[in-house]
């Protein structure tokens, strides 16, 4: 997405060879009437990290722009299914922090312990939601199999938001990944008009929507469903 966004907004090279080219030049410079947005308005959004500090009671929040959310996968003692619900509560829970690995404390000028909380800030147009299959231990990568279900409409992420309001995505595609850590292969499925189509390489065919969900499911993509977020009564 860095790359795409970098070529989009680079100027043309054009070659100026006296008065006429100049003027042409100064044409082309001007912003054009119509535009699509940049790849940064359709996927950034912004996360927010809450520090509270367990002696002042001191609250600080840091902003960080996010191109896509990489959510850890629950861990099941029997292997079974967890949801994109349980993923993104574990993302968004509270982590305590002892002092060696926590910032200093800008009321106490000290470190000490306290709580760290993510949440988002603001929404992206487009959600990118990576599936955190792939752990490093000090000595092997590993990759979880574990069937993670999602929903295809209605995603609401605003329980992750900075206010108490419904925030909604549809799924419109997924991308696969299938095969161990050394040996892999990716697919994808994409959402054309009203119909789910499976990419696989050069072969396109369809799909239904009971065929979606697998343990395959690496990157999910939404797509906002309201243009403005809805307040719960």
């Amino acid at each position: 997405l860095d790359k795409l966004h970098t070529e989009i907004n680079r100027r043309p090279y054009i070659r100026r060879t006296g008065k006429e080219s100049e003027q042409k030049y100064a044409i082309f410079r001007r912003p054009p009437v119509i535009l699509s947005p940049p790849l940064s308005d359709l996927f950034s959004g912004q996360l927010r990290s809450s520090l509270h500090c367990s002696v002042c009671s001191h609250y600080s929040n840091t902003f960080d722009v996010f191109c896509d959310l990489s959510l850890p996968i629950p861990k099941r003692s029997s292997g079974g299914e967890v949801t994109l619900r349980e993923c993104l509560d574990l993302f968004s829970q509270e982590e305590k922090l002892d002092k060696e690995n926590s910032p200093m404390c800008e009321r106490c000028n000290r470190r000490t312990e306290c709580t760290k909380r993510l949440s988002i800030q603001r929404f992206p147009q487009v959600i990118v939601i990576h599936l955190n299959r792939f752990t490093t231990s000090r000595w092997s990568i590993s990759k979880s199999t574990v069937y993670v279900s999602f929903p295809l409409t209605n995603l609401d992420l605003g329980p992750y938001g900075p206010v108490d309001c419904a925030v909604l995505y549809d799924l419109y595609a997924i991308c696969n990944h299938a095969g161990t850590v050394n040996m892999g292969h990716y697919t994808a499925c994409c959402l054309d008009e009203n119909s789910w189509c499976f990419y696989n390489d050069s072969s396109v065919t369809p799909l239904t929507e009971n065929q979606l969900q697998t343990n395959q499911a690496y990157v999910l993509f939404y797509q906002r469903s309201n243009s403005t977020a809805t307040v719960r009564k």
